[in-house]
């Protein structure tokens, strides 16, 4: 069965390119000299985001659940910081746990199946906190429409 799944999902997941990826520009000149790289995260702003996960939501590949995550916020805004300091994200969060859900019809059937990414909730977090900041940035520097 698990051939049979690997066979069907490994027709519709992608492979990504990684040998030609443009480098960034890590700021915005107008304005002030305001840059998107000033994202920072303050422990309310992270105890604000991960009081947002769904409990009952699978971990991802870093076997960590919600539940737990909310006692370790100023932990978690340190290493958050870290990261956007070094430009470093942790090779863990790049995991996923690939999982089978049942879309219909018969269940023998390998196609009857999608494949679910279980990714890791401390890379949700920093990305959405990171998302929310970009498009603030943008919505206050008039650079996106609503």
């Amino acid at each position: 069965m698990c051939e049979l799944l690997n066979q069907a999902f490994g027709e519709v997941l992608t492979k990504e390119d990684l040998s030609d990826i443009p480098e960034a520009k890590w700021g915005y000149s107008e304005n002030g000299g305001l840059g998107l790289c000033d994202i920072t995260f303050d422990e309310a702003r992270v105890m604000q985001t991960m009081d947002k996960l769904r409990e009952d939501k699978a971990s991802g590949a870093d076997e960590l659940v919600p539940r737990f995550l909310c006692q370790l916020a100023c932990p978690l805004t340190m290493l958050f910081n870290n990261i956007m300091k070094s430009w470093q994200v942790p090779a863990d969060w790049k995991d996923a746990n690939v999982v089978p859900v049942f879309k219909g019809g018969c269940r023998s059937g390998a196609t009857n199946y999608r494949p679910v990414s279980l990714t890791s909730q401390l890379s949700k977090v920093f990305e959405t906190i990171v998302g929310d900041q970009v498009v603030e940035f943008l919505e206050s520097n008039k650079l996106i429409r609503e």
